[in-house]
């Protein structure tokens, strides 16, 4: 076998080893360390002796479940999951960062395998593959660790691998991996009209839409009910996700409070946050989002010392990652697009009606939730990397490069180029 066929064949491999150790390099110091909420280790030692709620308690208890007399993690399952055999190996004490950065490479070489299945240049796949590593939020979510991040890169994994067995006809793990996603990330159970729409798209005839509806519903049900078991054992309610017991920022469990988790008043902050914030410049006639979001009050409007440039409630995913703005050339008629307009729209309003922005970020972390819809339209509409995409690519990289100095700032209130001053320091006196 030639080199060339080897390393074609290899190349998810190789990206993960590459973003692994671009990831690990991002860490820094802190690669070896917990975050202040390293809350899913927690829950993974628990699940160990049997228990659902946490037998041990992080240094820190912000943004922890605290009901009748327990303590619980936030959210679904997944991510504990994953994080259980390391937890069994290494102990209570195994970092949660590095945990974000193992599986952000394997995001980054499953976004690398589903781009395979319908992006046909393998130069052109690679530079979507530094957009996706490099230049959108996941460099940062992958790089710092903590609770909310975890979960939305785990999340994120198992949405790269329902899409990609959707492209590939395989329905009852399309179904699963989804379900992974939702014990992950709840809300993003919305994305099976994703599913719903490509297979009624493709297939048209009833008989055959039934025939991948049945498999992928079962393997999405299993995966509800065990999220639906794990609330009833927590709180006595399967219905209950406990919310609003969190101990978290007064700011935002005021707002819960008043108006709920998800409310059609919150779309207006959401969207204007997502799609039109700007940084902290005068742009008349353009409120501030401090001024669209204000039921949020009071809130920061800074990163401290830091920046006081970028606004940490949010900014536009369009200005933190310019490349965006090339889904727009993806043609609606193929229906792949028309899919993935339909996952993204599926998965994004009911983030806007969410009561909370992303709370302290740079650019917009939800995005997230829906990359992986994003990727598909880039990959329809990107047949070749010509001098505007890398263009657009390597602005987006910039970007990346800020948030991730932001996001550690934010984290671990360390400024990220002191950080990796004095990681150079301590290497030169181990090899020296």
């Amino acid at each position: 076998m030639r080199p060339a066929e080897i390393l074609k064949r290899n190349m998810p491999l190789l990206i993960f080893i590459a973003a692994f150790i671009f990831y690990g390099i991002s860490a820094g110091l802190k690669i070896t360390a917990q975050s202040h909420t390293p809350d899913y280790i927690y829950l993974a030692h628990s699940f160990l002796h049997g228990k659902t709620n946490l037998i041990e308690l992080p240094a820190d208890t912000f943004d922890l479940i605290f009901f009748k007399d327990k303590w619980y993690v936030i959210g679904g399952i997944s991510p504990a999951l994953l994080a259980l055999p390391f937890v069994a190996f290494f102990g209570i004490q195994f970092s949660d960062v590095f945990f974000g950065v193992l599986i952000g490479a394997l995001n980054a070489a499953m976004m690398y395998s589903l781009l395979s299945v319908f992006v046909e240049k393998i130069s052109t796949r690679l530079w979507l593959i530094i957009l996706f590593a490099a230049g959108t939020a996941h460099w940062a979510l992958a790089s710092v660790g903590s609770v909310w991040l975890n979960a939305q890169l785990t999340a994120l994994l198992f949405m790269i691998l329902f899409v990609r067995e959707t492209l590939r006809g395989k329905a009852w793990l399309a179904g699963l991996w989804l379900g992974m996603a939702f014990l992950a990330r709840p809300p993003i159970i919305t994305a099976a009209l994703f599913y719903l729409s490509y297979v009624v798209f493709q297939e048209r005839e009833f008989r055959s839409v039934l025939r991948k509806l049945i498999p992928f519903g079962a393997a999405l049900s299993g995966c509800a009910a065990a999220m639906l078991v794990y609330n009833y054992l927590r709180f006595g309610n399967p219905l209950e996700f406990g919310y609003g017991y969190l101990i978290g920022t007064k700011t935002l469990t005021d707002t819960y409070n008043l108006s709920g988790g998800f409310n059609i008043r919150y779309m207006p902050c959401n969207i204007y946050v997502s799609l039109f914030g700007t940084p902290n410049i005068n742009l008349h006639p353009l409120p501030t989002v401090n001024e669209v979001c204000s039921y949020l009050n009071p809130i920061a409007d800074t990163f401290g010392k830091a920046s006081s440039f970028f606004n940490p409630l949010g900014m536009s995913m369009f200005i933190a990652t310019p490349a965006l703005f090339l889904i727009f050339r993806a043609k609606i008629k193929d229906k792949l697009v028309l899919s993935a307009w339909v996952g993204t729209l599926s998965v994004i309003l009911p983030i806007w009606m969410y009561h909370a922005t992303g709370w302290v970020q740079f650019g917009y972390r939800f995005i997230t939730d829906f990359m992986v819809f994003l990727f598909v339209l880039l990959g329809c509409a990107v047949k070749r990397a010509g001098n505007l995409e890398k263009i657009l690519i390597s602005l987006s990289v910039g970007m990346g490069a800020v948030g991730l100095y932001l996001t550690y700032y934010a984290v671990f209130g360390l400024l990220w180029n002191e950080m990796f001053v004095e990681m150079a320091r301590k290497i030169y006196h181990i090899v020296f």
